[in-house]
């Protein structure tokens, strides 16, 4: 798979083997196929209600847009937040129009400042990984491809959105900036957070900060159903993190 990849990658180019895998990835979990490995996406469906208003920050090609736009319906809105361009020109192109009241794309990277940050996607094990495109630190030596971006404070640009019911965050480990930016509308609104959490110290930060303010901490059992997590699996479980309010 990886020789095919790399293979595909080299005679279409960058943007063009995005826009053949992610149209390929997608056809199939609509019809139903890769449940045991991304069951987290597939458990959208118990979460999200028609009329949500959703944020899916890390946006990335459109994997979880795609599904918010269906599942929030005609009354629903969804805010994609994706810093990288060539990104976001695929996004576009994965995400339905015209099925929600309203879906914006925001081209900013999240975190404590407002200023200019360099993304960047990764080479790993020989393979480029587009989902792990993140804020590049001066030490590494893996990006393949790098992209200018705009950041920004969540917490001033979601000021104007007056509902928020569910937060998906993947932003490769960077979410501990996200969410310590975020804490005023989190405090205020309670939405339910999907969050990928890499990183042991990202991970126990997030954790904390969203406990801090009553979120409990959830994972996904091997049966698909949400399990209360205790200190050991918070220090250990390598998937996705789910927090619900408590009041």
């Amino acid at each position: 798979m990886k020789l095919i990849r790399n293979i595909l990658l080299k005679i279409l180019g960058f943007k063009k083997y995005l826009r053949l895998v992610s149209c390929i990835y997608l056809r199939m979990v609509n019809l139903g196929f890769l449940k045991s490995k991304y069951p987290e996406l597939f458990y959208l469906k118990k979460i999200i209600k028609p009329g949500f208003t959703c944020i899916d920050i890390g946006a990335n090609v459109g994997y979880y847009s795609h599904f918010m736009v269906k599942l929030t319906g005609k009354n629903g809105e969804v805010y994609a937040v994706e810093p990288v361009p060539l990104f976001g020109e695929i996004w576009n192109k994965n995400v339905p129009k015209n099925k929600s009241k309203q879906l914006i794309l925001l081209p900013f990277a999240l975190g404590s400042e407002n200023k200019k940050v360099t993304m960047g996607t990764p080479v790993v094990a020989g393979m480029l990984h587009h989902g792990m495109t993140h804020v590049v630190s001066k030490n590494e030596s893996n990006i393949a491809h790098s992209f200018e971006a705009e950041m920004r404070i969540p917490d001033e640009l979601f000021n104007e959105v007056s509902k928020i019911d569910f937060i998906k965050c993947d932003v490769e480990g960077y979410e501990q900036y996200v969410f310590s930016n975020f804490i005023q509308i989190l405090s205020k609104q309670k939405p339910i957070i999907q969050s990928e959490l890499s990183g042991s110290e990202n991970r126990a930060k997030v954790i904390e900060i969203l406990e801090n303010i009553g979120y409990k901490t959830f994972i996904l059992d091997n049966d698909h159903n949400l399990l209360e997590a205790t200190n050991d699996i918070k220090s250990n479980h390598g998937s996705d993190f789910y927090f619900f309010h408590q009041s």
